[in-house]
């Protein structure tokens, strides 16, 4: 038997034929497990990360089974934006600066507000004055 390579180029149109061709349903994500499984059993080789062959199939899935919410859930949770390692340690490395610029700041700022603050006048309610 033939060994049929899926790259990331055909990878959607390769699992959808071979759905159709198979009159195979998909109604949830397990029947989507199934259908791979049964391609790589009839020697179709994925040649992709798992991740990305994952994306593929929760597409898929929500495609063929659009009123599901469950895919829906599945297939936003994808979309949202993730945080890479390094903005993650700059978020934080932020964070931490500003907490050190609180520790080390000028107990006499605090005063000078204080002052600023006392020196206002309260001209009491504004409505009384029309």
């Amino acid at each position: 038997m033939e060994v049929k390579t899926v790259t990331t180029d055909n990878l959607h149109s390769t699992i959808l034929d071979f759905i159709k061709s198979g009159k195979i349903i998909i109604g949830e994500y397990d029947d989507m497990k199934d259908c791979i499984l049964k391609m790589i059993r009839a020697y179709y080789v994925f040649n992709m990360d798992r991740d990305r062959l994952r994306d593929a199939m929760e597409d898929i899935t929500y495609m063929l089974c659009p009123n599901d919410d469950i895919n829906k859930d599945r297939v936003s949770r994808g979309l949202e934006y993730e945080y890479s390692s390094d903005e993650e340690q700059d978020e934080e490395h932020d964070e931490e600066h500003d907490e050190s610029d609180e520790e080390h700041m000028d107990p006499s700022d605090g005063v000078q507000a204080e002052n600023a603050v006392s020196d206002i006048e309260d001209i009491g309610n504004i409505s009384e004055m029309k």
